[in-house]
């Protein structure tokens, strides 16, 4: 036990020596680890605790290494944590993580009914996810309906390639972020050619045009109708903004798209270039945009995930071996 005296263990062995590359090998209990000179038990103690206090606490409590503890924690992952389910799948999330600086990233692939992590690699490239549908037979990747991933081209042409009867679903968070970073820039470019008093009217008014209407206060949705009254062009955007996230709550997808074409037309007709790029971009992969109407798919379970991976990685001021970080 820790802080108590070191036990020795006593037991028969046998040894044999390879007549060829003189390399001696020698055999132990299964109780015992061939390669850390500790048992199973202790090693799983060691895990255990580790999955509720730092690392450094738990190599003081039992007087060994910070690094030992690690080890002895990533080899009782490896050799309990069962491999991921790759049956019966219905929906995927891909989507990338940082997890170092200077724009190092993983590609996380997710379950999307129950959130089981299948697939964690370094990169975002087409690469990242191709190792991943490789490794699905013909079977699995049958059950597959839908996968809902932003709009990195990347991502899709491996989905294409490996998965093309299965639909891809454009995250519906992401595009709203995209339309509120529209509304941003509208809001800016009337700032700078707006007055000095028309300046300070339309400073700091980012977040009463992005958020939703319904869930101001009265105060919220006056100083909103004022503004809207004094600007046209920041009305427009807020018009565009609004029927643009209603496009998700139709019950038919044909629905949704027919809405969607609308939309682009009023983007295109609106002389605002942020929503006429947005419209451009939106009115070729209709199906995709609309896709939440069909699979309601979103990337909820994923950016919880990967909100417990930030939490992880600032556990244990960064991460140095990926592998661990999947376990």
């Amino acid at each position: 036990m820790a802080h108590g005296p070191i036990t020795y263990l006593s037991f028969p062995t046998v040894q044999g020596c390879c007549p060829h590359c003189l390399h001696y090998v020698t055999t132990c209990p299964a109780e015992v680890h061939p390669s850390t000179q500790t048992t199973w038990r202790f090693m799983r103690l060691v895990s255990s605790l580790a999955s509720v206090a730092a690392n450094t606490d738990v190599a003081a409590f039992f007087e060994i290494s910070d690094s030992t503890v690690r080890r002895y924690d990533k080899i009782v992952l490896s050799m309990d944590t069962p491999p991921p389910c790759l049956d019966g799948i219905r929906t995927l999330l891909i989507d990338e993580k940082s997890v170092r600086k200077k724009h190092n990233y993983v590609t996380v692939i997710l379950n999307g009914d129950t959130g089981e992590l299948l697939h964690m690699v370094e990169g975002r490239k087409k690469e990242s996810v191709t190792s991943f549908l490789e490794k699905l037979n013909s079977s699995q990747k049958a059950t597959i309906q839908a996968v809902g991933i932003d709009r990195a081209g990347s991502y899709q042409a491996a989905v294409q390639e490996y998965l093309p009867n299965a639909d891809i679903v454009y995250d519906r968070f992401h595009l709203m972020m995209n339309i509120n970073e529209a509304v941003s820039e509208v809001r800016r470019n009337e700032w700078r050619q707006a007055d000095q008093e028309k300046r300070k009217w339309l400073k700091g008014k980012r977040f009463l045009l992005i958020a939703n209407r319904n869930k101001l206060d009265i105060d919220g949705q006056v100083e909103l109708h004022r503004l809207l009254q004094a600007n046209a062009s920041l009305s427009c955007a807020h018009i565009l903004k609004e029927q643009f996230q209603s496009i998700f709550h139709y019950r038919r997808q044909g629905w949704a798209e027919r809405a969607l074409e609308s939309w682009c037309a009023l983007a295109e007709a609106s002389e605002l270039k942020p929503f006429q790029r947005l419209a451009k971009s939106c009115r070729k992969p209709c199906k995709r945009v609309c896709g939440y109407v069909k699979h309601q798919l979103t990337s909820g379970r994923i950016e919880g995930f990967n909100n417990q991976i930030s939490r992880l990685i600032h556990r244990g001021c960064g991460i140095r071996d990926l592998d661990y970080l999947e376990l």
